[in-house]
Formats: structure tokens, sequence, C-alpha cells
């Protein structure tokens, strides 16, 4: 199952980016992404017999945590239209050092030594990968859009664990993902409405990527229940590593041997971190 949501997501993200060049553009595509996915998953939900409401104490974090959704959605999307999907993925993957540093002050987690190692390997790895010597050739504002997700993502994190002491996570995570489509579509109506000149190609290519994502968060869900978190976070790592092989494959984005040292550094990070983090929970 997590095997299927990984390769699903990182087929969305490479899929609407190819359809950029048939006309379509960021707004249309994360407005109409998200509702396929809100679709598909309240479905899901639905035959599986989940209970899906929320005590208002519960409610409303959970729907303000569709800021965060906006966010992730805006800016990852956003940054593949100015940098390599590739880079985009890696710096987008930061956030779980970003929910160290958070924790630090929310959950009066220590950083520990292993996690400064963590975030020191990650923070060499994603230099390396971004080339900082030519750095001058990407565009700041992609690196700026990518982070943005990465902030967005370690918030929802952060913030949707604690709301996640007391509420069903299923609940949660279908809230927050509501709340955020409405926010998508607001914004595509106040933005001038969808595109308009879209090939026939692109509206195909955004279908298939809404469907990937849609799949995505099901096999996700149906993934952590079977598993646990633990393993799903582990498993979940191979989403860049699987990006940055099939950006090559679909996209012809090479990157040199030193950014491939490097990207290969922000992962082992990552694995790294993540495993400290759980082992300190359980």
């Amino acid at each position: 199952m997590l095997l299927t949501s990984v390769t699903a997501f990182t087929l969305n993200i490479l899929i609407i980016k190819m359809a950029f060049e048939d006309g379509l553009d960021v707004n249309t595509a994360n407005a109409a992404r998200y509702i396929v996915t809100i679709i598909i998953l309240f479905l899901f939900l639905k035959i599986r017999g989940k209970q899906l409401t929320l005590l208002p104490k519960e409610r409303y974090p959970a729907l303000a945590l569709g800021i965060t959704v906006f966010m992730i959605g805006v800016g990852y999307v956003s940054a593949t239209q100015y940098i390599p999907v590739s880079l985009a993925v890696l710096i987008f993957y930061t956030a779980p050092f970003l929910v160290a540093i958070i924790s630090r002050f929310t959950e009066n987690e220590p950083i520990t030594f292993i996690r400064l190692i963590a975030i020191s390997i990650a923070f060499i790895g994603l230099v390396l990968a971004l080339d900082v010597y030519s750095v001058s050739s990407l565009n700041w504002r992609g690196i700026a859009f990518a982070f943005l997700a990465a902030i967005g993502y370690a918030s929802l994190v952060s913030v949707g664990s604690r709301t996640m002491r007391t509420a069903d996570p299923q609940s949660v995570n279908i809230h927050c993902l509501a709340a955020g489509t409405v926010l998508f579509v607001v914004f595509l109506l106040f933005t001038g409405g969808p595109a308009k000149f879209v090939t026939q190609a692109g509206w195909l290519k955004l279908c298939v990527s809404s469907l990937t994502l849609g799949v995505g968060y099901v096999t996700l869900f149906a993934g952590l229940e079977i598993i646990g978190p633990f393993k799903t976070s582990m498993l979940m790592n191979m989403e860049p590593v699987l990006t940055v092989i099939l950006a090559a494959i679909l996209l012809g984005e090479r990157l040199s041997s030193v950014q491939f040292f490097g990207a290969g550094l922000v992962i082992a990070g990552i694995v790294l971190i993540t495993h400290e983090f759980r082992s300190a929970r359980y």
C-alpha cells in the first residue's frame, strides 16, 4: 500500500509538471487535484465505515490546518515551475528537520546530538544538491516556494499531532484537506478562474495527476493502519529517491555526481532523524 502511495505521490508531481507545458496553471491544477482527492478520500472512509465527525474543540483546529495544506499545494507545485522537480522535492523534504526545531518549543522535545547530526548532514547535502556555486542559475522563486511547502508540511505535522491526540487521525486529515480544497477553489476564483487555453493533453494529464493524488492519500491511510506510523514514515522516505530517478527518466532532468551525492546525504539525514524521533517516542 505504502509503496503504491509513494509511487502515486511521485507521479502526481511529475505529471502536473508536464501539464504546465500544455497551458495548465498552478491554481487550476491545485483546485482540480484536491477536489478529486477529497471525493476519493471521503468515499474510501465511508466505505470503511469510519466516523468522520469531530467535536467542536477538535473540528476548528482541524479546519485551520487547511491553511497548511494550501501552503503545501501552492508552494510545492509552484516550485516546479522555476526549478527542477528533483531539487524541489529535496527542499520540501527538509520538513522533518523543521519539525525537530518546532517541536523543541511546542512539545519540549530536545534537539539531541543525533538530531543535530542529522540536520547537519542534510544541510550539507542540500547545499551540494542545489550546487550553491552556480545557485545564480536557479530561480529564487522556486527555492522560496519549495521552502514554503516545507514550512507548511512541518506546521501540519507539528500542529496536527496535537489535534490528533484526542481525535481520530483520519477525521482530522479529511477536515484539513477539505478546508484546504476550499481555499484552493476560492483562490482560483479570485485569480481569474480556471485556465482557458489548455490542450486536450493538458486536461488529460490533469485528470491523471488528480487521480494519482487521490490514490496516494487513500493508500497512505490504508498502509498506515496496517503497519503503523514508524514503518510508514521510513517507507515514505523513498519518495525523494523515486522522484529524482523518475524525473531523470520522464523529464530528462540530470543531476551531476556531486548533486546526486548531496541528494543521498539529504535522504540519509531524513532517515536518521525519523528513526531517532520514533525511537524516542516508542
